[in-house]
């Protein structure tokens, strides 16, 4: 088992998924967030899940700043349901700078696991809690832990990538380690 330091707190869940203590995430400005792996460290699947996890890691601030054109997306595919047309606008308005927008978003915490689509492949998937779904939150899915491919409540189940009719999907991909 080859374990970042970052991962050295990781323990056996009742579950059978793997967590971590919770870990700084740049993403979030620093906030500490839990790590749940589906992967076993002792696994063939864990070199790859724990770099995904890593190259997670490694995104700040610029990244979470082109994510929110997409979270503004979920923001308004969500209002619309729930909202008349005045508070609706209201509350978008509230939301016109990505600070504003974010300071609406609680994260909870990061799992990494993989799909059934793509069983080769790690997904980190960001689980929040934004003010307008409290009900089911909000996920980001980042494919190999930078690529995100999704914007949609928070669940373990990933849609297909061909699922062009799936609401929250990103395609192209969006891939945050590549210059804006």
């Amino acid at each position: 088992m080859d374990l970042h330091p970052h991962f050295a707190s990781l323990e056996r869940q009742e579950d059978g998924w793997w967590a971590t203590e919770p870990l700084p995430v740049p993403f979030f400005g620093g906030e500490a967030l839990p790590f749940a792996f589906e992967a076993d460290p002792a696994g063939e699947k864990w070199a790859q899940a724990q770099a995904a996890a890593l190259t997670f890691l490694s995104l700040g601030q610029q990244a979470r700043e082109r994510v929110s054109p997409f979270v503004l997306s979920d923001m308004r595919f969500n209002l619309e349901y729930v909202c008349d047309e005045e508070e609706m606008e209201e509350r978008l308005a509230a939301a016109q700078s990505p600070e504003d927008l974010w300071a609406q978003v609680t994260p909870r915490e990061v799992l990494v696991c993989s799909s059934s689509n793509e069983p080769e492949v790690p997904y980190v998937l960001v689980h929040t809690l934004p003010t307008w779904e409290e009900e089911h939150g909000m996920q980001l899915v980042l494919r190999l832990g930078h690529q995100l491919v999704y914007v949609m409540p928070n669940d373990l189940y990933i849609p297909a990538l061909t699922d062009t009719e799936q609401h929250g999907l990103v395609s192209p991909p969006l891939d945050l380690l590549a210059s804006s």
